[in-house]
């Protein structure tokens, strides 16, 4: 092994990802969703320099997400449906939230030495709604490649009554309806957060099979008569008492013989990967006070303490990756 590369590799590796949030922030991408275009009309187009503007597209093109001939820019189908606001799976409000994450991440020491949060995600977010929904269509966003991973995965097909505890926009609850037509589904988050997962509903045309719950999913009652439960990108923001504590809840609305799914980040058994949890971990303390990317045997632990069994742990391949799925015990 080359150390000296390695260290190199490592310490110019903030350097792509603020080209990609870059262009992603000044609007750049919507220019290059057509016919190719010179750096020159890109500027023109946004106001910025061409001297600027030039070099960010050079390096778009050696990361190979623009093709460079001729002095002009273009960018492939594969990336244009990630990159631009018309794509299929749009991600420009993620990568926005990623941006907005660097000034926290450059405190990492702070942090390191007290232990203690350095900001709060709804602090990020305030009391301003679009914050408010550029966040939660980020969560969107991210979470359509997961819904179809976990979908074949999983026999989903067999439940009839779904519950999305903090559900967002419903991402989960809509693709999965959408997937199976019998399925009816209940978003079950804050009031603020269900107004834009209305939207979702509406957007689906699913209004007769997925409604809204509004609460504190800490405090307030889940419901019953649910056969699928799921929890996604929730447990990692809580200590593993509260995470426990919610298991419990969750497993309690649910019927004998019910599913439970489990997404989120997870780390291996001594905490040192998946390298992308293990980051995670650390992004999570940075932003709550108790949050983690708890380890697979101890959420194991907690579905087992529930009454679930039948256990089973995989990944999939977006983000987050882990899964754990089981079977509450028939009475």
């Amino acid at each position: 092994m080359d150390v000296e590369k390695e260290i190199g590799q490592i310490l110019q590796g903030y350097q792509p990802p603020l080209v990609l949030m870059t262009a992603n922030q000044l609007g750049i991408f919507d220019q290059l969703s057509g016919a190719p275009v010179t750096a020159k009309q890109v500027a023109d187009a946004l106001s910025l320099s061409l001297k600027g503007t030039e070099r960010l597209l050079n390096a778009l093109a050696g990361m190979e997400i623009l093709v460079k001939e001729d002095n002009r820019f273009h960018m492939p189908d594969a990336w244009r449906k990630y990159l631009t606001e018309k794509g299929d799976h749009c991600m420009k409000q993620w990568i926005q939230l990623i941006y907005d994450l660097l000034p926290v991440w450059t405190q990492l020491p702070d942090f390191v030495r007290s232990g203690k949060q350095l900001k709060s995600i709804m602090d990020m977010l305030g009391t301003d709604p679009e914050n408010m929904r550029a966040f939660i269509d980020a969560m969107h966003d991210k979470g359509l490649k997961a819904t179809e991973m976990i979908a074949r995965e999983i026999p989903l097909g067999d439940a009839n009554r779904m519950l999305d505890v903090g559900g967002g926009p419903g991402t989960y609850s809509l693709e999965w309806a959408k997937i199976h037509s019998h399925l009816k589904a209940t978003v079950f988050d804050i009031p603020p957060v269900l107004e834009v997962a209305k939207d979702y509903i509406k957007r689906y045309d699913l209004e007769d099979r997925v409604d809204t719950l509004a609460g504190d999913f800490e405090k307030d009652d889940l419901g019953s008569g649910y056969d699928l439960i799921l929890v996604a990108n929730v447990l990692h923001m809580y200590d593993a008492d509260s995470g426990q504590n919610l298991v419990n809840k969750i497993i309690n609305a649910l019927e004998p013989g019910g599913r439970v799914v489990l997404h989120g980040f997870c780390t291996n058994q001594d905490g040192t990967g998946p390298l992308p949890d293990t980051l995670f971990s650390l992004n999570i303390g940075l932003l709550t006070e108790g949050g983690s990317a708890h380890g697979v045997d101890e959420m194991t632990r907690w579905l087992e303490k529930a009454g679930v069994d039948d256990i089973r742990h995989f990944r999939v391949e977006a983000v987050p990756t882990g899964v754990i799925t089981g079977i509450k015990v028939s009475n």
